[in-house]
């Protein structure tokens, strides 16, 4: 017999008017008087299903995840009879939160409690897509659609999970399916479109449908971004920024556009790229990506003083800006400011170590001559995509924890010890780089590079990272042996200044070589003529 204390989410006389009348509350826009209502009702009875599913609701529609998924985990936790909907909006705040190893079990509670729901499907999907699980993404995704779920918003998931997957025929019907049931669908054009270009290297082509959408709707600022983004990564940068021209003609007010302009036009004519930023600063003065544009084009134009001062305001708002830190830099260099070498200490800052060889493996050579063939494995496509600092190559993301392959698993172990070593050398400081050093970090992304002959990266600064990295895996005869061709470079300035700043510290690369420094610090590499390819991974590094 159940114990007469144990509460099936019933709802004690007068809670049920509360919940209804902080639903109409929230209807009016009067979020906080709800939020109080709610938090009323569930402090007199926790277990009240329909007062956490609103409240829950609510958090997320404020963006407020974190305190989303821990009260509907307490109330699910609390409730003996969970509602399906309560092991839906669990799951999908979980997800929201980033907490992706509990969301998927939370999705598959969710899909136990409602079979036929393909909104839970298609959420396990998702989180499928963001744990690297590309093939059971696409597996769910399908589930979700063959459930009734097929909508734009499903074919652009398995659209997605097919292109991570490597499924690139597949993938690319996808995203042109996306497009026949909503023709204004931007994640699937500029999906579609980076695809065509990186299999392609044929940017008209890449742009077909882009065109097609523009002529149709030609007030969509999104789309004519996305065109001249690709357009600026095929090196076609006045025709990227003619066509955000045009599209400032129909839209002369649109922000977004004004940026994304000044950012191209930076490289030929700074002074139009400023007029821009001013224009957007018209109705987002106060948005940090219009403040860091700011500081970019003063930074081309040599107004090195006023760079410092822009840059301050950004470093007040988050003084890990790896951004506003690089322009910094830059700034301090223009001036003959000694502060430039205090924070580009090379001999501090840039080290370099040999990767240890995993177990499993009898020497160094032998682990990345196995490592080598699967990264080549993963390099399938032919240019780089869109966005990316990288020319004449190619870019894939990598992840140890769930690769499949044993060398690939086996890169953790291999970067360890240098790893430990650096922070060990890093020792306390108040500095960007020591003052973060808690003696511990985790990987916050990978990446390996297939760089071929007249390969490069342009200079340029992680901005999400802590310390960033370079791993030579395979590098082609004789490369660095004459002028330094392939080396790894360091900073020189990525925004185009009056008086040029070129690298002032140069790396020779070598097989099983793992540099390591400060995420804002310019870097870059040198072109190199080979009938080889140089292959390296990177990754960033954030405190733990």
């Amino acid at each position: 017999m159940l114990n007469a204390q144990v509460d099936f989410g019933t709802r004690p006389d007068g809670s049920k008017a509360r919940v209804e009348q902080a639903n109409r509350l929230l209807r009016e826009g009067r979020a906080g008087e709800a939020e109080r209502l709610l938090r009323e009702v569930l402090a007199r009875q926790p277990r009240d299903t329909a007062a956490a599913i609103l409240l829950g609701r609510a958090l997320l529609a404020a963006n407020r995840v974190d305190e989303a998924a821990e009260l509907l985990e307490r109330t699910v936790a609390a409730t003996f009879r969970v509602p399906a909907e309560l092991l839906l909006l669990r799951a999908q705040a979980l997800l929201a939160a980033e907490r992706v190893d509990a969301a998927i079990p939370a999705f598959h509670e969710a899909i136990a409690a409602a079979p036929h729901s393909g909104t839970a499907e298609l959420g396990l999907a998702v989180a499928f897509g963001r744990y690297g699980q590309h093939e059971a993404a696409a597996l769910a995704a399908r589930g979700a659609i063959g459930k009734g779920a097929d909508n734009p918003g499903a074919r652009f998931v398995l659209a997605r999970a097919l292109f991570d997957g490597g499924h690139f025929d597949e993938a690319e019907a996808q995203f042109r399916h996306v497009l026949r049931l909503c023709p204004t669908h931007v994640p699937a054009h500029t999906n579609l479109a980076e695809l065509v270009w990186m299999r392609s290297g044929d940017a008209a082509a890449a742009a077909a449908e882009l065109d097609a959408a523009l002529r149709a709707s030609p007030t969509l600022a999104l789309l004519r971004i996305a065109k001249a983004r690709l357009l600026e990564s095929a090196g076609q940068i006045e025709r990227g920024y003619s066509a955000l021209a045009a599209g400032l003609a129909v839209s002369p007010d649109q922000p977004d556009l004004h940026l994304a302009a000044a950012q191209l036009a930076i490289g030929f004519d700074p002074q139009r790229a400023l007029a821009h930023v001013e224009r957007a600063q018209r109705s987002v003065a106060n948005r940090s990506d219009v403040i860091a544009a700011l500081a970019d084009t003063l930074l081309a134009l040599g107004r090195a003083r006023d760079v410092l001062d822009v840059t301050g305001e950004l470093l007040r708002r988050d003084p890990d800006d790896g951004h506003a830190i690089a322009l910094r830099t830059s700034a301090w260099r223009l001036l003959g400011d000694e502060r430039y070498h205090v924070a580009c200490d090379y001999g501090a800052f840039v080290r370099a170590a040999m990767l240890d060889t995993p177990p499993g493996w009898p020497d160094l050579p032998s682990y990345l001559r196995d490592l080598a063939a699967a990264l080549h494995r993963r390099h399938a496509l032919d240019a780089h995509a869109v966005r990316q600092t990288l020319r004449h190559g190619t870019q894939v993301s990598i992840d140890p924890e769930r690769a499949s392959d044993p060398a690939i698993r086996a890169f953790a172990h291999a970067i360890g010890t240098p790893v430990r070593r650096y922070l060990d050398g890093l020792g306390p400081g108040s500095d960007p780089v020591r003052r973060r050093n808690t003696g511990a970090c985790r990987v916050d992304d990978m990446w390996s590079v297939r760089l071929r002959s007249s390969g490069h990266h342009v200079s340029h600064f992680h901005g999400r990272g802590w310390l960033s990295s370079a791993c030579y895996v395979e590098l082609p005869p004789g490369m660095g042996e004459r002028d330094g061709d392939g080396w790894l470079t360091f900073g020189e300035c990525g925004v185009p200044t009056p008086t040029a700043l070129p690298p002032d510290h140069l790396l020779r690369p070598e097989p099983g070589l793992l540099v390591l420094f400060p995420s804002w610090m310019w870097h870059g590499t040198r072109p190199f003529r080979s009938t080889g390819s140089r292959l390296t991974i990177a990754f960033d590094l954030v405190p733990a």
